[in-house]
């Protein structure tokens, strides 16, 4: 029998989802380890995406093969594993359900702020300069969600299958204060760094360092920048994965409440 897993985790101290070569601290590693103790055999699990080290998911399925519990796997997994990650659903599907391969939209967070603040630093990008302009933002991501072809905005445009992948939907809202700030961004699938590479150049461009000209150029490939810029992993957060068959609400929430408006 196939079950998904939905499960949330803080990926501040990991080395990302992947398992890895000659290191523990990955969360597809810690998650087998820790079935296989509860299950006593040889457990494999397979994510919906990668996510790099740092990055955190509100929101993440995998799947495993299992004949059935007769104990509650939920409870008893959620003894077993470290604090930063917790397991909510243990969901039966078909044989053939596949958590990376079926997910049909696929929604990122990346959260700033512009203040020092020891509470938001694990889970959101402490920027050392003013805000953007939020107009300039909104004409930024208007421009991305016109587009097809991401290859400019992938740090290993050569290691992916193809670079075609249209954002469905691309937003960002403002504290009242004007000193947190979210992106969101949803679309089938992402490329490598795509998103962090995405918010380094919207916020060039809305702090008045690079023009429109020059942000839609460089997007394109049409023009060059003399480094590629990418944001900190820490502000970034995969918030919702969705299947044809499978819409479950989000569990895990950053912070009670939503400081943020629409500008």
């Amino acid at each position: 029998m196939r079950y998904f897993i939905h499960l949330a985790y803080d990926g501040t101290r990991y080395r990302g989802w992947q398992r890895q070569l000659n290191t523990p601290d990955s969360i597809q590693e810690i998650i087998e380890t820790t079935l296989s103790r509860m299950t006593g055999r040889q457990m494999t699990v397979t994510g919906c995406g990668r996510t790099d080290a740092g990055v955190h998911a509100r929101q993440y399925f995998a799947h495993i093969d299992y004949p059935g519990f007769d104990f509650d796997p939920v409870e008893r997994l959620n003894r077993m594993l470290p604090d930063d990650i917790s397991v909510f659903d243990f969901i039966p599907v078909h044989d053939r359900a596949h958590t990376r391969y079926d997910a049909v939209q696929r929604s990122y967070e990346y959260h700033l702020h512009f203040f020092k603040d020891p509470f938001l630093s694990l889970y959101s990008t402490h920027m050392v300069t003013n805000p953007p302009d939020p107009l300039i933002i909104r004409e930024g991501l208007d421009f991305l969600m016109s587009m097809r072809d991401f290859r400019y905005m992938c740090l290993t445009p050569n290691r992916a299958k193809h670079t075609i992948c249209p954002l469905d939907a691309a937003t960002c809202e403002f504290s009242d204060d004007g000193l947190r700030m979210k992106f969101r961004f949803t679309a089938a699938r992402f490329l490598k760094s795509m998103i962090r590479i995405i918010v380094a150049r919207l916020l060039e461009l809305g702090s008045g360092k690079i023009t429109m000209a020059t942000f839609e150029d460089i997007n394109t490939g049409h023009g060059r920048l003399k480094y590629s810029t990418i944001t900190y992993p820490q502000g970034l957060h995969l918030v919702s994965v969705r299947y044809p068959y499978l819409d479950i609400p989000v569990r895990s929430a950053l912070l009670p409440g939503n400081p943020f408006v629409s500008r």
